[in-house]
């Protein structure tokens, strides 16, 4: 299996065979290739670009078996070797004894501290839900009711926090067990607070609201489309390692309808992973 490996990854780095004699002759020149119908082109191209996916998935399926195999090997081929790109992780994070601790060393507002973290146990906790950015306290108070609601006019406006309140009952969760903090307030970046935050309660998921915290967490440029509800594995040194899954924003479906099902089957992911489904 190693041998064919090698062999195939040889293959895509040799360069196509000349067409004509002229192009054998004097090289890649365009005068040189061979003039043909653009509807052969198209079926040529096809047929080299289905062949080049086969061989590129079947040496993606080699790789991962030997990764399996063995996490530290690394594969030695021809002009280089292939090894496991080590996972981003997170470095100079506090931690804290108690929640006061906490406290004196985040950046929003002591309100809305006092709103959304107080009465949160770190064995209680079960998920951390982090938005893009907060809204200060006095674009809030005049939308404060009762109950658990409160703790989400930060992140979001009334309406999207009334759908976000009951997406989170469908999935089974007790306000106890939710925690939410935002990778921005203002212009202010709170990536590295978000971390502070989750070392301290140590939620069993870390959830991020769109591509912006998604970016941030996951310390990437993944697109949100392609890693929704997909688990990702992010280490804090010295405090343990954390699942991070990216979500769609609420506001996308509360928007979009047809974003339901996409974020209702996301959410059971987390609920069985959680052992609430």
């Amino acid at each position: 299996m190693e041998e064919l490996f090698k062999r195939n990854l040889l293959r895509l780095r040799q360069p196509l065979a000349p067409k004509t004699y002229a192009e054998a002759l004097f090289g890649d020149v365009n005068w040189a290739k061979e003039i043909t119908p653009k509807t052969i082109h198209k079926i040529e191209s096809k047929i080299e670009f289905s062949e080049k996916k086969q061989v590129l998935e079947s040496l993606e399926r080699f790789a991962q078996e030997k990764m399996t195999a063995s996490p530290e090997a690394t594969i030695k081929i021809p002009g280089g070797e292939i090894a496991v790109k080590p996972e981003p992780s997170w470095e100079g994070i506090s931690q804290y004894k108690n929640f006061e601790e906490l406290k004196t060393n985040l950046s929003i507002e002591e309100k809305i501290i006092e709103l959304c973290l107080k009465s949160k146990s770190p064995e209680a906790v079960k998920i951390m839900f982090v938005p893009e950015n907060f809204r200060p306290y006095e674009e809030i108070k005049e939308e404060l009711k009762e109950g658990f609601i409160n703790q989400l006019l930060p992140a979001f406006p009334f309406k999207t926090a009334e759908l976000f309140s009951r997406m989170l009952a469908a999935m089974k969760l007790e306000d106890k067990e939710v925690l939410i903090y935002p990778t921005q307030m203002g212009q202010k970046d709170l990536s590295q607070e978000v971390m502070q935050v989750a070392g301290f309660y140590r939620p069993e998921i870390i959830v991020t609201l769109g591509a912006t915290p998604t970016h941030k967490i996951l310390k990437g440029q993944e697109r949100l489309s392609q890693v929704h509800g997909e688990f990702f594995n992010r280490k804090i040194e010295n405090i343990g390692t954390f699942i991070v899954v990216p979500l769609f924003h609420p506001s996308i479906i509360e928007t979009n309808q047809n974003m339901k099902k996409t974020a209702w089957s996301d959410m059971q992911k987390i609920m069985k992973q959680l052992k609430k489904l």
